[in-house]
């Protein structure tokens, strides 16, 4: 009986964290680039993040990659980097669509734990994003951090928070608790 739930348990986790050996997944496409296309970079845990952006009504996307089973595949396509950032993690950098209610859907599961955040926004022209989900795994937490990335006095790059979006998560953009599959 022990082994029938977690074996239950563990199909319910492949299923709810987007795994692309199931058939059915859809997968974002990035649109064609255009000179003032706004950007985005996903920042770790590209394995479980997906990209909806809702146009004429009919909302499109999916998951930004294909594999859980490579632990980095990072899309570098040019944004600009942060001074003072690591980018030695995996990280997933896209133009969008501007002007259209997009989504940056964000799951993490560990363990028993599983948290998802949906951040939406409304990409400006030119403009270019950051997001990254974060984990606390000791104190079972996460959260979103939305940012623009523009340019400082001194002709720096760096990201101040986002101010027009939107989280799924009652806390908004603080600390969100993990949910328990148990």
């Amino acid at each position: 009986m022990k082994f029938l739930r977690l074996a239950n348990l563990a199909a319910i986790a492949l299923l709810a964290s987007g795994c692309s050996i199931m058939p059915n997944n859809s997968f974002f496409i990035p649109p064609t680039e255009k000179n003032d296309s706004p950007w985005v970079r996903v920042v770790d845990n590209t394995e479980q993040t997906s990209i909806y952006q809702t146009l004429n009504g009919k909302r499109i996307g999916g998951l930004i990659r294909s594999s859980e089973w490579v632990l980095q595949n990072t899309q570098d396509r040019g944004m600009p980097k942060i001074s003072g950032e690591k980018y030695d993690i995996d990280y997933y950098e896209t133009p969008l669509m501007p002007g259209l209610e997009t989504a940056i859907v964000n799951v993490y599961v560990e363990s028993k734990y599983s948290c998802l955040i949906t951040a939406s926004f409304i990409p400006e022209k030119g403009k270019k994003y950051q997001f990254q989900l974060e984990s606390d795994t000791l104190n079972y937490q996460c959260r979103v951090q939305a940012s623009e990335i523009v340019r400082d006095s001194h002709g720096q790059w760096k990201r101040e928070p986002l101010q027009n979006v939107r989280y799924s998560a009652k806390e908004g953009n603080g600390w969100h608790p993990m949910h328990s599959g148990r």
